[in-house]
């Protein structure tokens, strides 16, 4: 009797435990990336003021020149629209222009392997955002840390006040 009090004890506790450890995945504070846009891993949600090369949360609605894209990058689940992780690599006012050799400069630095891609892995033509720009009052440039990554490249300026600063809790 003793012993069946006692593993009923630890059942409750380990639920206990699963939800105060789940908890914070539903409240959506904690995000699991699984695409090598960013590093791959958990990264926790963060309310302080996002500069450039911080890492953003973002919805793919908030990109300016989205209507072109192909379902396949519009990723969903059950409750809508996955949101991307990006790296901010401009901020409001900065240039953003093409090299020659099709490299990106983003507020006068360059943005190694940010050359854009005429096609995906699957072989779906990509579009890329007209250049040069400066952006606007409340516009970012998103890149991904990977050269084959879906990014302002692709969809234009994003809506600074629809990015949410996000940082890496357990990443590769």
């Amino acid at each position: 009797m003793r012993r069946e009090k006692n593993e009923k004890k630890f059942a409750i506790a380990i639920l206990i435990l699963g939800a105060v450890c789940a908890a914070p995945f539903f409240t959506g504070k904690i995000i699991l990336n699984t695409t090598p846009s960013v590093p791959i891993g958990l990264w926790l949600k963060d309310d302080s003021e996002i500069n450039r090369g911080d890492f953003v949360q973002v919805p793919f609605e908030a990109f300016k020149f989205n209507s072109w894209v192909p379902e396949i990058y519009k990723k969903k689940n059950s409750w809508g629209n996955i949101p991307y992780l990006k790296r901010i690599a401009g901020l409001p006012g900065d240039e953003v222009e093409i090299l020659p050799d099709g490299l990106l400069k983003v507020a006068g630095k360059i943005i190694p392997g940010s050359s854009a891609l005429s096609s995906d892995s699957l072989g779906n033509k990509l579009e890329t955002y007209p250049l040069p720009i400066t952006l606007e009052s409340n516009e970012v440039w998103l890149i991904s840390d990977s050269e084959r990554g879906f990014d302002s490249r692709y969809l234009g300026p994003a809506v600074l006040s629809q990015c949410h600063k996000v940082l890496p809790l357990i990443t590769n």
